[in-house]
């Protein structure tokens, strides 16, 4: 009896080991494990709990979550997890996880620095990979040979860090306007403005209507200011890659070399062009109405309170489908510039679109784990960028704009302002809205202290002189903190 016991227990022991090696081999075929942060510029990408529609779950989805699916149908060796919720961008909480390196392997992010995070070693450099053929696009189609050529140029070149490489790609592009309340207008007697003077009159006589005209839910307009008024001198500033982008380093040459730069007493013909763009800054804002900061945008126009406000697509779909309003809404493309209404007027920006978002990166995460989690990690997006794919995981939110101009089934929303981008790309006088954003360039710090100069320069709490004067100020600094931190200097450039 105990022979047959002793059978038994070494007969149980082999059928454990062979089971456990089983699982390890099963293990194994799932050996890359990749986790994503599912964050988005006009919406989310993660699963809703639910795909049944209601009102408390208005844009049930699950797209990528399939596309997941399929890209581990075809790599048994990987495992994608999309994330339950996303981080949203909180900067505060994502330095936690970089410093801790338990972020996704693939998150969503709006850096104030990229190229400081890539020396903090947070993200993975991507420019090389951007070079090479994505696998996923059929042979002679825009990125077959080199994943950046799914990209509009000009578009990518805004993607790009200060110091010229890429840390993210983007997997969409924003939808951009500004959408309106018909009703109201109809009442009024206005038409939708295509000038930036006839945006001023209509603002005036809804104003004097008794209703607040026009707030800003972001300063989109005053990047598309800055363009049309700088964009004459692209040829002054556009001188170390001559990219049609002004790039941080290009910006800080010009600086010194006394081509742009920011006074309280302008005498150059960049600081006459900075003290306009102050203010036109400065006169859209005119009927705004008093500590207009404090407003919800959103809100107060869902209410019916204001006549008109900027949105990108996100913001496009929740008022489109807002049950509470009780009137008909459009949208319409940023007003131009002309030069009746500056005298540095004439040229100006694409409309419709502000270009590409919803940047995602590599994170030192997946350094950690190795560089098969890397690779892995890059490959998936390149899954997610072909067109077949990106189609659908954009298409089917309905939030945003796919990457590929030739795509089909967008929002029927968006169709105008895709209408007006296409019309816009023919001109040779508008120009892409990233070509040139000064405020961006510099950091998180300097990027605040335009925010808040403008908004107080708005609000009458300091006049011109003062926000060119504290301008000027932050200029100089940030601009010999990034020379020192890129190790530019005079010499550097011709």
């Amino acid at each position: 009896m105990s022979k047959i016991k002793k059978l038994l227990s070494v007969l149980l022991s082999a059928i454990m080991a062979c089971t456990l090696m089983a699982g390890l081999a099963g293990c194994g075929k799932r050996g890359i494990v990749i986790y994503v942060d599912a964050g988005g510029a006009n919406g989310n990408f993660n699963t809703t709990a639910s795909l049944k529609q209601s009102p408390e779950n208005p844009y049930p989805y699950n797209t990528l979550e399939v596309l997941a699916k399929e890209y581990m149908a075809q790599h048994p060796d990987v495992k994608i997890v999309i994330n339950k919720t996303s981080l949203n961008g909180d900067r505060e909480k994502i330095l936690s996880r970089f410093t801790q390196r338990t972020a996704p392997h693939l998150l969503f992010q709006v850096s104030p620095s990229w190229d400081q995070d890539a020396m903090n070693g947070w993200v993975v450099d991507l420019t090389d990979e951007l070079e090479k053929p994505n696998p996923y696009i059929a042979e002679g189609q825009p990125g077959s040979e080199k994943w950046k050529d799914i990209y509009i140029e000009k578009e990518l070149l805004a993607t790009q860090a200060g110091n010229g490489r890429y840390y993210f790609v983007c997997l969409e592009k924003i939808p951009i306007g500004i959408i309106y309340n018909k009703d109201i207008f109809d009442s009024v007697g206005v038409s939708v403005p295509t000038t930036y003077g006839e945006m001023m009159e209509v603002q005036k006589k809804i104003y004097d209507a008794g209703i607040r005209p026009y707030l800003p839910i972001y300063d989109w307009y005053d990047i598309f200011l800055e363009v049309s008024l700088f964009s004459p001198m692209f040829d002054v500033l556009d001188t170390i890659d001559k990219d049609g982008f002004i790039s941080a380093e290009e910006l800080c040459r010009a600086y010194v070399k006394g081509d742009w730069g920011i006074s309280n007493r302008p005498t150059t013909e960049a600081e006459l062009r900075y003290r306009e763009y102050f203010r036109l800054i400065k006169e859209k804002a005119k009927y705004y109405g008093g500590a207009y900061e404090s407003f919800d945008p959103l809100t107060e126009f869902l209410r019916g309170k204001v006549a008109m406000i900027e949105a990108t697509g996100g913001y496009m779909i929740q008022v489109n489908g807002d049950q509470s309003k009780t009137f008909d809404v459009d949208v319409f493309g940023f007003p131009t510039v002309t030069e009746e209404d500056s005298v540095y007027g004439g040229n100006s920006v694409y409309r419709g679109t502000a270009g590409l978002c919803t940047g995602w990166c590599v994170t030192n995460r997946a350094v950690k784990d190795g560089q098969a989690t890397v690779d892995a990690s890059i490959d998936f997006l390149k899954f997610l960028t072909a067109p077949q794919n990106n189609d659908r995981m954009i298409n089917d939110l309905g939030f945003g704009l796919p990457i590929s101009t030739e795509s089909e089934n967008i929002n029927p929303l968006f169709q105008p302002l895709v209408d007006m981008y296409n019309q816009d790309l023919q001109d040779d006088n508008r120009f892409d809205w990233n070509t040139f954003c000064s405020w961006n360039d510099f950091g998180k710090e300097y990027y605040d202290k335009f925010l808040k100069t403008v908004w107080a320069y708005q609000n009458n709490e300091i006049d011109t002189s003062d926000a060119l004067k504290e301008m000027a100020e932050a200029t100089e600094k940030a601009i010999k903190a990034y020379m020192e931190l890129n190790g530019w200097t005079a010499d550097t450039w011709d």
